[in-house]
């Protein structure tokens, strides 16, 4: 069954609905959170502004209407199951951080809790356990990879979570993620625009998280009106790894998230287990002139911004624009591995 307007309407949809959702939504959060007096302190500016927190509930109400408004638009039921599916589980890890931002769930407890935000695909069976190798093609994993699907989601999640540590870094990096995504889909399965089918999905998810990440980078940008929070992050990070699973992209979305596992596993390594931020010694300090520089404390942890200012102190726009090159050196490296899988012709 065909979808009840072009299918390239539907992208064109996809992408500027939550973007004009996010763009008109934001600073009406704005001034609720200001009012309400729910803003956190921008520990990187001399003058230590107040930012507008959860922005994230922005975010997540955009996804969301978005998913339903294509959900509508598109007539084929196995479609809309799979835009359904894709939006309840970005919607349990946004919910999961919608919760840490209110109660400050234990550093254990969110990572745990963000491992059943894979019940909607494993329970639908949007997932196909058959992951495309380059060279490979089809691997057979079967319960393996049911085993591993839970943290396919967790850990895109929790790894743009600890990323989100300066203005606009969050947003950037993953739309350059995402973009990947988007040129590795079209590389791979060779869908173009002109129907819509379950690889084409796959750019209806992108072009939705991409939507909402552009308007939010309006008020996220240096210097920030409004912090996305766990409830930014979580869903973002989710949405990465049900894009993933999805689509059949897990390798190309793990190579396009390097920058994001090297941060992760360093921390992690280094403080020798799953610490709260606010449990941790900053690895960071100000310099007299307001630029990032690494702490001597022997207890931070190791993070990519310690690797990035190693060589001397930088101003924070100069921290995310490192940051930026670097998703965009891995960006590169997932779209070669789309590359040599569609040359390999693996793909059945």
């Amino acid at each position: 069954m065909a979808p009840t307007i072009a299918p390239i309407v539907i992208y064109i949809l996809s992408f500027f609905t939550p973007f004009l959702i996010t763009l008109v939504g934001l600073p009406f959060h704005i001034r609720l959170m200001h009012k309400r007096g729910i803003s956190g302190v921008d520990v990187h500016k001399e003058e230590k502004p107040k930012v507008a927190e959860r922005g994230g509930i922005v975010i997540l109400i955009s996804i969301v209407l978005s998913s339903v408004l294509i959900i509508i638009l598109v007539n084929d039921p196995e479609l809309r199951l799979s835009i359904g599916i894709f939006c309840i589980t970005v919607t349990i890890a946004g919910l999961i951080g919608l919760a840490d931002d209110i109660f400050n769930l234990s550093a254990l407890l969110k990572p745990f809790l963000l491992l059943f935000a894979s019940i909607p695909i494993i329970a639908s069976k949007r997932y196909k356990s058959k992951p495309i190798l380059p060279f490979i093609g089809e691997t057979r994993l079967t319960i393996a990879y049911i085993v591993l699907l839970p943290f396919i989601i967790a850990v895109p999640a929790n790894s743009v979570n600890m990323l989100d540590v300066f203005n606009g870094s969050m947003a950037t990096t993953t739309i350059i993620v995402l973009i990947a995504v988007f040129f590795s889909n079209m590389i791979i399965f060779g869908n173009g625009f002109d129907q819509l089918d379950n690889s084409g999905l796959t750019y209806v998810f992108v072009l939705i998280m991409v939507g909402t990440l552009l308007a939010f980078w309006i008020f996220n940008r240096y210097p920030a009106k409004v912090f996305g929070g766990d409830t930014g992050s979580l869903a973002i990070g989710g949405a990465l790894g049900a894009i993933a699973v999805m689509g059949r992209l897990e390798v190309v979305v793990i190579i396009a998230m390097i920058p994001f596992i090297m941060n992760a596993f360093g921390i992690i390594s280094s403080v020798k287990g799953l610490l709260e931020r606010r449990e941790m010694v900053r690895p960071t300090k100000m310099t007299k002139d307001w630029k990032i520089e690494s702490t001597r404390d022997k207890k931070a942890p190791i993070t990519l911004v310690g690797l990035v200012i190693q060589k001397g102190p930088l101003h924070e726009k100069d921290v995310v624009k490192t940051f930026n090159v670097l998703a965009i050196v891995s960006a590169i490296l997932a779209i070669v591995i789309a590359v040599l899988t569609n040359l390999s012709g693996v793909v059945s």
